[in-house]
């Protein structure tokens, strides 16, 4: 599915709102760029709405029933309209009400977004200036309000997309301390503010998910804000996930692969969601490389999402030709490769152990697909006696339970990768306790290397059964006012200390680093050459390349109803200029020999969009095959 989400946060100071709408022209526009489903709105972060309503406030500048219209042009494309309602943030309700800001807990004042307000109404402004809403008490009566008011004005059979949903994790307003002293919770204490918090908009969620729900049955609802791997009790009252992962402005291209891999688990459809923006939302005339767009809506047919793009209609309610000229681009040729996404899932045998710390799984992610492998996630209570190898990075915290899955996966066979934390006695991991330097290196021959490397973290003290690899060496101090030496950091001794830095026991390696987390802020090559070391110990890749670049991607998927496997090849070397995330160069990849192993008889291997067979070989257990040329995307259908 492809789909364009129409921000309309439009000043009232700006008149004539809606003036060059014209519904035959929308409609043209929207079915010429190939959308199946545009997100229109009902009330924007102004505060103000396009419709005709007696719960909030027109448009001052709005003079006919935009909404209806945007909707009844988009169904005459053959697409679908859910509709949008601000939750968190409204300018026009948080000047109107006061009482309904989102208190912070520890400052006991109210939360800004972006520029903070000022006195002196002429102070610019070079960003938003949101003052966020706690949706308890009288606000979210409102909500409410809004919600049954445009169900009964509209079909909603499309959706509702609320906005701006989950942005604390406490609040402190009156309606909440009132709220929480009723419960017998303590509005001075953060534990329970926080647990306040989660009741109140669990049940928000349940309540405006189910008055949906009465008026059209089954209807699509999200939270924006909820879609959070670490927030699972925010995901029961979602029909779907929309992941907001704007590369170009927060993330950069390794962040949504994590977070979709994570979503796809529990069977809702989700989407992934780029922008049309040079950099973000709402940046008038700001245009992305059409290629660059079109690589971003192939990545996430890659992985199995559908596809959102961001764009900001003008005031005036005309669509911006440049833009969806664009966009037409890339979904022309999103059109012709989705379907060889839909109804597929990963295919590997390789899983992360999700950690639920942000540095820990984004570093073994970015490592991941770094190596070109593929991956799915998993977590306490998943089966994993289908995967051949699993890694738990940095930080994971098992149950006894855990430890008892763990140690028998291991027991029959499986092969475990653990670094920091993780390590635990049942597999001969007997954590001692953490070193007390600051950072200290690793002894480990990679390639030239073979004096000891920055670790760019300080390693776990473990007493480990099975061979040591490498060995830890510490600094003669830690860097204070007391005792520094140069620029950086303090020298390494030139004896190992007593504890290992990588331990192999049978099937089972153990790093004492926390490396993923530190390769996610540091980067470091060696230390990419040391993890991709303890991998080979243990994991033989079930996917092999004769060449292919460190920022190219690989993602196979395999049909759940049909016979085929999917593989995606993508390649474009992001670049920074300012402070934007880039994909501008598309060097094209010559020759490219792909091994994959498979257990069934292959009977055609087909280059698509091009619909062109090309020669192949199966030897052990391998499809073996050869792509001439690759460039930005290529996807190989291997049939069996």
């Amino acid at each position: 599915m492809k789909c364009i989400h129409l921000d309309f946060h439009t000043s009232p100071a700006i008149d004539g709102i809606g003036t060059q709408f014209n519904k035959a022209e929308f409609t043209k526009t929207v079915k010429e760029a190939k959308i199946d489903l545009m997100t229109v709105f009902a009330k924007c972060h102004h505060g103000y709405c396009y419709y005709p309503t007696k719960v909030g406030k027109v448009h001052p500048g709005l003079k006919f029933n935009l909404l209806k219209e945007q909707i009844e042009a988009i169904h005459d494309a053959g697409a679908e309209a859910p509709i949008y309602i601000t939750m968190g943030w409204s300018k026009l309700d948080a000047d109107e009400h006061p009482e309904w800001h989102h208190i912070d807990f520890w400052k006991k004042a109210p939360i800004h977004f972006g520029t903070p307000p000022s006195d002196n109404i002429d102070t610019p402004i070079s960003d938003c200036s949101w003052t966020t809403l706690c949706p308890v008490g009288p606000y979210k009566q409102h909500l409410i309000d809004i919600t049954k008011e445009v169900c009964e004005q509209f079909d909603t059979r499309d959706g509702v997309f609320y906005d701006i949903c989950f942005m604390k994790d406490a609040c402190v307003c009156e309606s909440c301390k009132a709220g929480m002293k009723e419960m017998g919770l303590d509005p001075d204490n953060y534990e329970d503010a926080k647990k306040y918090y989660k009741i109140k908009r669990i049940e928000l969620m349940k309540e405006l998910t189910g008055l949906v729900h009465q008026y059209t049955p089954g209807a699509p609802v999200f939270y924006n804000g909820g879609a959070d791997q670490n927030r699972p009790e925010y995901h029961p009252y979602q029909t779907h996930y929309e992941l907001e992962d704007l590369p170009t402005a927060w993330g950069g291209y390794d962040l949504m692969p994590l977070r979709a891999k994570f979503f796809e688990k529990y069977g809702k459809k989700f989407w992934g969601m780029t922008g049309k923006f040079h950099h973000a939302w709402g940046e008038f005339g700001g245009f992305k490389n059409k290629d660059a767009l079109k690589y971003e809506c192939a990545d996430m047919v890659s992985i199995g999402a559908s596809i959102s793009v961001g764009d900001h209609l003008h005031p005036l309610g005309k669509l911006d030709d440049s833009t969806y000229a664009v966009v037409g681009y890339a979904f022309d040729y999103t059109s012709k490769i989705e379907k060889y996404s839909e109804n597929t899932k990963a295919y590997t045998d390789l899983a992360i152990w999700m950690s639920h710390n942000y540095d820990a799984d984004m570093g073994c992610s970015k490592m991941i697909q770094l190596m070109h492998l593929e991956f799915d996630l998993v977590e306490s209570g998943d089966d994993i006696s289908g995967y051949k190898c699993i890694v738990l990075p940095d930080t994971v915290k098992l149950s006894k339970k855990d430890k008892k899955a763990i140690s028998d996966y291991v027991s029959n066979g499986g092969a475990l990768i653990v670094s920091g934390a993780g390590g635990f006695e049942e597999i001969g991991i007997n954590i001692k306790g953490r070193s007390e330097y600051d950072l200290d290196y690793i002894s480990c021959d990679i390639d030239e290397i073979t004096t000891p490397f920055l670790s760019y973290t300080k390693a776990y003290i473990a007493e480990c059964e099975g061979e040591v690899l490498a060995r830890v060496y510490e600094p003669y101090f830690n860097r204070t006012f007391r005792h520094f030496c140069g620029h950086k950091n303090t020298p390494f001794k030139t004896e190992p200390a007593s504890y290992p830095a990588l331990v192999k026991n049978g099937n089972v390696v153990y790093i004492a680093h926390p490396v993923f987390t530190a390769y996610n802020s540091s980067g470091n090559y060696v230390l990419e050459r040391y993890i991709k070391k303890a991998f080979e110990l243990v994991y033989k890749k079930n996917i092999e390349f004769s060449y292919y670049p460190s920022c190219a991607r690989v993602r196979v998927r395999r049909s759940k109803k049909d016979s085929f496997y999917a593989v995606h090849m993508l390649y474009a070397p992001p670049i920074n200029r300012g402070n934007v995330c880039l994909l501008e160069d598309f060097p094209p990849l010559y020759n490219t020999e792909i091994k994959l192993s498979v257990p069934e008889t292959v009977k055609r291997v087909t280059l698509v969009p091009q619909d062109k067979e090309i020669a192949f070989s199966q030897v052990d257990g391998k499809v073996i095959f050869t792509v001439d040329k690759m460039e930005l995307h290529q996807l190989i259908v291997i049939e069996y």
